[in-house]
């Protein structure tokens, strides 16, 4: 059986995992590890503009020059017919921007690589023990097992968190929300997004950086002004038709009735519809974040709503915050645990009251609405 020693054992190579490697490496010997050889591809998402600080801070600012679109703000109809613009004028951050997700975690990985942090992939976490100064882990990688002994482990694992729940952390859902997505090319160019809330639900859709694969060749016989966007539907269980996961016709019936987006479905060059499936978008916690000798970061930790536009950056904070204070307090420092536990209480808090609020405007009838007032109490 291989083995590794290591300081710090990262499960997750995805946006937090190499955010907190990168953070952490000029000071500790780290380890990354992810199930899957690249990024899988995953739908189109905003990044907020005061990510740009973190990578500043990290040395990374021109992973968003090339692949990725400068976002023109949103075009917002939640609760209303007329649309309210909200853009980036007056951040101090400037704008954000629309990410090819699968580019974005890609870039990140080569950045850990170039900065010579050692890497394990494809290797799927199995199992770990708490042992005196640490843990031992043990992991399978092409076929073989191998043993990472570490002080310190950090679960970057995403909404299955699961170093924590190995230990028997619970996970808390506020609600059962899911996201059905479609991809197509629109003959308009565009970088704004548009929210829309209707009774079943709300959509989003937004310009995407890069063209599906499937919708290249259709791009070459359209003109030069075509421009591929997602569209998405969040929506809870029992609101759900399954017709809009096997008709992209059944699907864009309903979009073209939802405010803001009759017209860019109208404009959708006919044959490049392609539904993508189902995807779990609810708000969800670790009732434990941190722990003796671990903590979760990212997704892993706290999973918010896609009408937030915070995912992403919540991924980076957490990260941040959590190597900020290892720095500062060391990796045996006891108080890190309640400190770090206490900061990201203190985000679930707003992030749950700023969501119920939000929710409250625009006459969705959610389950989560309920589930959300008796969190809050």
């Amino acid at each position: 059986m291989a083995e590794h020693d290591t300081e710090i054992l990262i499960l997750g190579a995805g946006i937090a995992g190499c955010i907190a490697a990168l953070a952490l490496a000029p000071f500790y010997t780290v380890l990354v590890v992810d199930k899957e050889t690249q990024p899988q591809a995953k739908a189109g998402e905003c990044l907020a503009p005061a990510a740009g600080r973190i990578l500043h801070k990290l040395g990374l600012s021109e992973v968003l020059e090339q692949g990725h679109l400068v976002s023109h703000g949103l075009l917002s109809y939640w609760g209303t017919e007329q649309p309210t613009i909200v853009d980036s004028l007056r951040n101090p951050d400037g704008h954000g921007w629309h990410l090819d997700r699968a580019l974005f975690e890609q870039q990140l990985r080569e950045a850990v690589q170039r900065r010579g942090i050692a890497c394990l992939w494809p290797a799927a976490f199995c199992s770990t023990e708490k042992v005196a100064g640490g843990w031992i882990s043990e992991l399978v990688h092409q076929d073989e097992k191998v043993r990472v002994r570490s002080q310190l482990v950090l679960d970057a694992t995403g909404r299955q968190s699961r170093f924590a729940r190995r230990l028997g952390v619970n996970r808390q859902h506020l609600d059962q929300q899911l996201s059905v997505w479609l991809t197509a090319l629109v003959r308009v160019r565009k970088q704004i997004s548009v929210l829309s809330s209707t009774a079943e639900g709300w959509w989003y859709s937004a310009p995407l950086p890069t063209l599906p694969d499937s919708h290249h060749s259709l791009l070459e016989q359209a003109e030069a002004s075509v421009q591929a966007r997602i569209f998405a539907l969040q929506l809870q269980p029992e609101q759900l038709n399954k017709a809009l996961l096997q008709d992209s016709s059944e699907f864009l019936q309903a979009a073209v009735k939802a405010p803001g987006l009759g017209t860019l479905v109208q404009q959708i060059v006919v044959g490049s519809e392609k539904i993508h499936g189902l995807v779990a978008a609810n708000s969800s916690k670790l009732q434990q974040v941190a722990g003796d000798g671990w903590f979760a970061v990212g997704d892993a930790a706290l999973s918010f709503d896609p009408l937030s536009s915070q995912g992403l950056f919540n991924a980076m904070a957490t990260a941040m915050q959590l190597a900020d204070l290892l720095l500062e307090h060391g990796l045996s420092d006891k108080g890190s645990v309640a400190l770090y536990q206490a900061q990201l209480d203190t985000i679930w808090l707003k992030y749950v009251e700023h969501k119920n609020n939000y929710y409250a405007l625009s006459g969705i009838n959610t389950k989560s609405q309920a589930q959300l007032s008796a969190i809050q109490r």
